[in-house]
Formats: C-alpha cells, structure tokens, sequence
C-alpha cells in the first residue's frame, strides 16, 4: 500500500518546551515507521510475474528469435560405487602424429652361392679390385639391414688360390676377397658349405683354411656361422639386433660329411635332425626370430627332395621364421608353410664362375630373397631374379629373363614331393 505524505503532527501554534520535546520524538517515530514501509513496498513497482523453478532453463530476454537447438540429451545418472568403473580418458595426441606408432620395417636380403676362387679370384686380381663381383649389386646389398650369403669355398693363404680353370673343384680364395664381400655389405656368411675346408692343391692343412676364413670373414666385420673347433660350436647361432629385434642363423650342411664338426674335432655344423633341432631350440632361446641356412639339394636338380622338404617342415615345427638353401647351383622352389613361415629351397648361383652350364643358362642365374619384418613378424618375401655377367658379376635380370627364373621357381616348388 501506499506511505503517508504528509506528517500530521506538524503544527504551527507554540508549545511548551516539554510537549515540543514530546511532539519531537513522536514525529521522529513516525518517520522511521514511514521509512521503513517505503523499503518494502518500493515506488511505482508492478506486481511480479510467478518465476520459474531454480532448476528450471531460463527464459531468453533478447528480441530477436531464438534458434532451435538440439533437444536436451537426458541426465545419466552417476555410476553406483559397486559398478564397473569407467576407462580413464587417453590424453589427445600431439599434433601430427599417429595414434600409434608401428614398428619400424626390417630387410633382410639373402644371396646363393659364392665361390672366392678360381676364375672369380682370377678376374678380380686383374683389376686390382676385390669388389669387383659385387659392384652392379652394390647399393641393394648395401641397403638391407641384414645381407646373407653362402660361402661355397674357403678364405685362406695357407695355399695359393687355384688357377682360373672351371675343372678345379678345390674353392680356395686369398684373405684379400674378404674386403670384397665387405664392401658388398654382407652381415652373416655361411660357411657350413662342402667346399669349407678346400685348401688349394697342395695338401696336409687339415683344419687350416677353416679356421682362416672364420679369422678373415671376422676382420672384414662379417659373422661366419656353421663351423667351430668342435660341434657345440660348430651348431652355436650368431645373433644379430636390429631395432631391438635378435634374429638368430644357424648354418648346416647336407653335403660331404667328411667334415662334419664332432664333439672333439673342427669341422662345419652336420646336417641330423636331432642336431639342427638342437640347434634351432637353442637359437630361439636367445633370439626372437630363428633363420637356418642349409646346405643341402642335388647338385644342377631343380627337383626338390623328400630329404630337403621333410627336414624344412620339422625346421618350421621346431621354431624356424625362414629357411634359406643353398648348393644346387640352380634355383629351386620356395614354399609358403601354414603359419606364415617360408622355406626357399635354394637360391642358385650368385658370384660363381660356371659359365658352362650344361648347355643352359641355369648356372648363370640365380635369385635373391628380400625378407621384410615388422618387429619379429615376416611381412613379406620378394625374389630379385638375377644374371651373372662376364665378369662374374650378378645383377638385375632383364624383364623377360627374370620371368623365366620365377616360372623356374614355381614348376620346382610344383613337382616337390608330397610329405
């Protein structure tokens, strides 16, 4: 309601100083009284509309049209305590980079056979330049993580290396073709082959050349693995790390058990199962990926053997990701196992000098393996076909040539004995 305007107690007539007193405090009283309504009731105030709950969305107060929004999602009510808790939010990832990161890929490249005598020797000798074989191939093996080869002879000064005459079956190349195969890049080289303890044509150095090339291939910063002063060596696996991955070899060989390692004598790491399974256990304790390197085949056969693909599958069972042959002279199949592991039966020639081929280009030709992993996991293979030239040189076989080493490669793998 509405406030006094006017005080009633205001007079003009004269009091006595008492009743002017009194009158004083009353008119004090009724303005306080007249105040305080004021406060409450305010001027000229409308009467409110209802407000609307607390919890309720408040009204827009603009005069331009509100635009329509999405309806409201309903509340989710909070997990009871004894509910499966909710997954702790991943921090966003930085600008730029992948979710998550995969391993980094890892190449391994494999070759056939290399002799380091006779004619190969003869050829290089006369450039005065041991890498001459492995020149137009340079970069391809220079660029794996990992390059492999089989070493069809032995490195050694013991004897002078043999003439340059293709008859001569005795493979023995001068310690200076060791900086050859350096420079081509090679990591591990198997020297569990028949020709390992060949010592040139003056007999009585036994187990000489043998050693020497373990000694050589080690001072040119490559591993020799498949021979030792006695089995247990003879079967131990070179390991090597990349990118934190250890990749185990061990090399064994099919072929002249004469010189075969015992327990007691030098030699190379012998081709019986019980040895190689040994060998393979052994490797996979220490590495994660497990590669055996036999030596194994008919000599100039792209037929396949029961011996060959028995042995592959029982390497596979007990642990092996590749198996990789050699001595054949010839390429010969590659097969693919149920579980992803690949077993190429045998790769050919690589720097070898047998031109004369049985009237074919066979001996001429061969094939390198790429492997690629991620982590400890085979991703892929590819086969380089390749022509040896020359100069005893491999390189990239021409289109229409390396289809035909690749049909070679099927049409063996077809005929192969079944298990």
């Amino acid at each position: 309601m509405g406030c006094p305007s006017v005080d009633p107690l205001t007079r003009s007539d004269p009091l006595t100083p008492a009743l002017s007193n009194l009158l004083a405090a009353a008119r004090r009283l009724l303005l306080t009284a007249c105040l305080l309504a004021l406060a409450a009731c305010g001027p000229g105030v409308a009467i409110a509309e209802p407000q609307a709950p607390a919890s309720a969305v408040p009204a827009l107060t603009t005069a331009a049209a509100a635009p329509t929004l999405p309806p409201a999602s309903p509340t989710t009510a909070a997990p009871a305590a004894t509910s499966t808790p909710m997954l702790t939010p991943v921090p966003p990832t930085p600008t730029g980079l992948p979710s998550a990161t995969p391993p980094p890929e890892i190449e391994l490249l494999f070759t056939g056979d290399i002799n380091p005598g006779r004619c190969v020797y003869t050829k290089a000798k006369a450039a005065d330049d041991m890498a001459l074989p492995y020149r137009p191939l340079a970069k391809i093996l220079q660029a794996a993580d990992i390059t492999i080869g089989s070493l069809d002879g032995a490195i050694s000064d013991y004897n002078p290396p043999n003439p340059c005459v293709e008859t001569h079956r005795n493979l023995i190349g001068p310690a200076e073709v060791a900086a050859g195969l350096g420079f081509a890049g090679y990591d591990v080289m198997a020297v569990a082959t028949n020709h390992a303890k060949d010592c040139g044509l003056i007999r009585g150095c036994v187990n000489n050349s043998l050693f020497d090339t373990r000694l050589n291939l080690l001072a040119a910063g490559i591993q020799p693995v498949g021979s030792g002063a006695n089995l247990d060596e003879a079967i131990a696996p070179v390991i090597i790390t990349v990118d934190g991955v250890r990749f185990a070899f061990v090399a064994l060989t099919a072929i002249n058990y004469a010189i075969w390692a015992t327990d007691t004598e030098p030699g190379v790491a012998p081709f019986k199962t019980e040895v190689y399974l040994e060998s393979i256990r052994r490797a996979a304790a220490q590495a994660d990926v497990v590669i055996v390197l036999p030596h194994w085949g008919r000599e100039f056969s792209a037929e396949l053997t029961y011996e060959q693909t028995g042995a592959a599958a029982k390497m596979v069972a007990a642990g092996a990701t590749l198996v990789v042959g050699n001595h054949p002279h010839r390429v010969q199949g590659v097969e693919t196992f149920p579980n992803g592991a690949v077993a190429a039966y045998a790769l050919g020639n690589f720097v070898f000098d047998m031109t004369w081929s049985d009237g074919t280009l066979f001996t001429i030709q061969g094939i390198m393996l790429r492997a690629r992993f991620r982590g400890p996991e085979l991703v892929g293979i590819e086969l380089l076909p390749i022509h040896i030239y020359d100069d005893f040189q491999p390189a990239l076989a021409p289109p229409a040539e390396a289809a035909q080493i690749l049909q070679d490669v099927a049409a063996s793998l077809a005929s192969a004995p079944a298990r």
